[in-house]
């Protein structure tokens, strides 16, 4: 029996060492390694739990979501070679600016910045195409700058100014205001007669960007990117009632749950706690 236990003994003396040299540690770590192996595991699992409700979230959200270190989920993402399940990338349709209009508007953010204001001071819009069933449909979004909500959207098979002031007008009927400055680009869309007639009806300040300087509508741009490289193939709905349906709910979810890094929160979360705390201001 004794010689039978130290057989034993020796054997798993020598599969440690064996182990050791797979995993390139010392063999007295190799404990402590499975240890750190059986929490990195749960993380993972943590990670793959929360991919089901933001498919397209990087380490960063990841970690605001999980409440962990950043570096941490990285670690563990790179270890397990976890990948947002919903990323994929499609061109941005830009829109085309009107000559007519380059020097009565101007960029009015630019020297001022947007950190000092008020959510619903400012909106951000812009438009992007959709291929969808072998035809282009057209996309334009109203974002508060402020709280990043989007608060309001529109499809058409049009790019044109109807498109813009429809959007326009829902979003102050969403909102029960209208801002104090409405920044676009230069694209005619935003610059007809009857778009600038109405928001200077409203007392609305009209702020553009410069030509040839899309990064100043920094705002609708970023928006566009993250809903193109989430939102997933348009392809995969059977008629426009669905696709449709489904930028309502992908905006819906943008508004109420997916984390803004700049906040840390979704921007239902950051207006309520504005609204909660009695804040006047963000950024100030």
């Amino acid at each position: 029996m004794k010689e039978e236990k130290k057989i034993k003994i020796v054997n798993q003396s020598n599969n440690k060492k064996l182990i050791a040299e797979a995993m390139n540690i010392n063999r007295k770590n190799i404990y402590v390694q499975s240890k750190k192996d059986i929490k990195d595991m749960t993380v993972k699992a943590d990670i793959e739990k929360t991919f089901e409700s933001h498919p397209s979230y990087g380490h960063r959200r990841l970690a605001l979501e999980l409440k962990m270190n950043k570096k941490k989920i990285l670690r563990i993402m790179h270890k397990y070679r976890l990948k947002a399940p919903r990323l994929w990338y499609q061109k941005k349709f830009t829109t085309q600016s009107d000559p007519g209009y380059q020097d009565q508007f101007r960029n009015l953010l630019k020297d001022s910045g947007s950190t000092t204001n008020n959510i619903g001071d400012i909106w951000s819009s812009d438009l992007t195409y959709i291929k969808f069933k072998d035809k282009f449909f057209y996309l334009a979004i109203i974002q508060d700058i402020v709280s990043k909500e989007v608060v309001s959207f529109n499809l058409s098979d049009k790019h044109d100014s109807s498109l813009v002031l429809r959007t326009l007008k829902e979003a102050i009927l969403n909102s029960k205001t209208a801002p104090k400055i409405f920044h676009s680009d230069r694209g005619r869309e935003f610059l007809s007669q009857n778009c600038i007639e109405f928001l200077e009806s409203l007392k609305v300040k009209v702020s553009v960007s410069d030509p040839g300087s899309p990064w100043q509508n920094s705002w609708s741009e970023s928006f566009f990117s993250r809903f193109k490289n989430e939102f997933g193939p348009f392809s995969r709905f059977e008629n426009l009632g669905e696709l449709i349906e489904n930028i309502y709910l992908y905006l819906n979810y943008y508004n109420t749950e997916r984390i803004q890094l700049k906040l840390k929160m979704s921007p239902y979360q950051f207006k309520q706690k504005v609204s909660e705390s009695g804040l006047e201001k963000w950024g100030t």
